[in-house]
């Protein structure tokens, strides 16, 4: 009984949030959070829709997280700059064209990003003494540049 509660909950919240991305031409969240005077950055943006604006994360601060989500019918442009000892950025993108920027400068840069779609482009910049990158590309043509260099 307990559990066809839960389903039945489910399925109506999943209705609705599948209606409501449907019916609004895009859908976006921007959340910043900034802690310890400036010293924590956290930005996280998410987007839904026909119309996906390209998004662009410019962060300075000594520890710096950033989180792209983009869910789109055309095409999705993300790019995200980071300068601080710590960086880490993820995106996910799903489109028909799918292109993510990533530029990152500090001691430990981590940068994990997935594209679906016809034609998935990524770039990634890293300069710092720990570099991680995690690129996953499921599409027709797939183009990556990745550029890692140590202090």
């Amino acid at each position: 009984m307990r559990r066809s509660v839960q389903a039945s909950i489910f399925a109506v919240l999943l209705a609705a949030v599948v209606s409501a991305s449907s019916a609004a031409s895009a859908g976006s969240s921007v959340s910043t959070r900034t802690f310890g005077n400036g010293k924590v950055s956290v930005e996280t943006v998410v987007e839904l829709g026909n119309n996906v604006q390209p998004v662009v994360i410019d962060q300075s601060s000594q520890i710096n997280i950033a989180r792209v989500i983009e869910i789109g019918t055309g095409q999705v442009d993300a790019t995200i700059i980071q300068t601080g000892t710590t960086n880490y950025a993820n995106i996910l993108q799903v489109g028909s064209t799918t292109n993510a920027a990533i530029a990152q400068l500090g001691m430990t840069n981590t940068a994990n990003v997935t594209q679906i779609g016809n034609n998935t482009n990524a770039l990634m910049l890293q300069i710092g003494n720990l570099n991680t990158g995690i690129v996953r590309q499921f599409g027709h043509f797939n183009w990556l540049a990745m550029f890692q260099f140590g202090r």
